[in-house]
């Protein structure tokens, strides 16, 4: 049976992946510098990651391990960016059998209005740049033994943050959401279906190698999104316009299949959630 060494398995992602290995019945072996975690390891020291891959020298690795923004400032922080970048370079150096590799949207530049995996452009410096970065470091050291999927934004419980959640945390409460006049570019995914990505990667039988872009096929918009959580709180809220975005698919579904879940039934669900904390607070 496959055993899935999960690094950053305490964060919003590495957790979720870890708890669908689990109900899956596959081992997930949770790795972080916490007490709780299966294996504590610094993934920054390159002793501890070599000891790690020498310790599971046939596992699967799902490297969920960053330094994640917590808002949007976060996104230019180059020396965050360095950090998961030399944790990235420490995993590739002690050569585990097979990674799949998390990346992000934000390698695409603003204005690809279809974003094709040979798109990616090289920013100046910050969160983008350091998931780009880690994405060569990878494919120079494993080549074919890695996987690498560029996801959208996170959302979905438990977390209580960002754009949907706060949109429709307002909508629940009768307030209107608190948007800036100039939208940028963006695109979501629910966390399980994220998760359940890295898992199919994980699980497959051969390495789908590379790069390929996992995400929904809806052309996906601030302002789209927005409305459609408004429509699903019966309210009526205008958003000034932003441009669109959406992923070209066509590896993914050769080589992995199409994500299962759905953006509309994701954003019910999550409304539902938000709805019935609101009514658990209020009480």
């Amino acid at each position: 049976m496959t055993t899935v060494v999960v690094t950053g398995a305490a964060g919003y992602l590495g957790a979720h992946v870890a708890d669908l290995l689990d109900r899956q019945g596959f081992t997930a072996i949770r790795v972080g510098r916490s007490a709780d975690s299966d294996i504590r390891c610094d993934l920054l020291e390159s002793r501890d990651c070599e000891a790690l891959v020498s310790r599971y020298p046939e596992a699967v690795f799902v490297h969920c391990a960053a330094v994640v923004p917590s808002d949007s400032r976060g996104y230019t922080d180059t020396v965050a960016a360095v950090a998961s970048l030399e944790m990235v370079k420490n995993l590739a150096h002690a050569r585990p059998r097979r990674v799949v590799f998390p990346s992000s949207m934000t390698v695409y530049p603003a204005g690809v209005g279809m974003a094709r995996e040979t798109d990616a452009r090289t920013p100046d410096g910050g969160y983008a740049w350091g998931k780009l970065a880690a994405e060569q470091v990878l494919l120079d050291q494993l080549g074919d033994r890695t996987t690498i999927l560029r996801i959208p934004g996170l959302f979905g419980p438990p977390r209580r943050n960002g754009l949907l959640y706060n949109v429709a945390r307002n909508l629940a409460t009768g307030r209107a959401p608190e948007l800036s006049t100039t939208l940028p570019q963006w695109s979501a995914i629910h966390v399980e279906d994220a998760a359940e990505i890295c898992v199919r990667a994980a699980l497959r039988p051969t390495v789908a190698a590379g790069v390929m872009n996992a995400g929904y096929s809806d052309a996906m918009s601030i302002p789209d999104a927005v409305e459609r959580l408004s429509r699903i709180f019966d309210n009526d809220v205008s958003v000034s316009p932003a441009p669109a975005f959406s992923f070209d698919l066509t590896r993914l579904e050769r080589e992995l299949g199409p994500l299962r879940g759905d953006f509309q039934t994701r954003l019910e669900q999550l409304a539902g959630w938000v709805k019935r904390e609101v009514g658990q607070h209020d009480d």
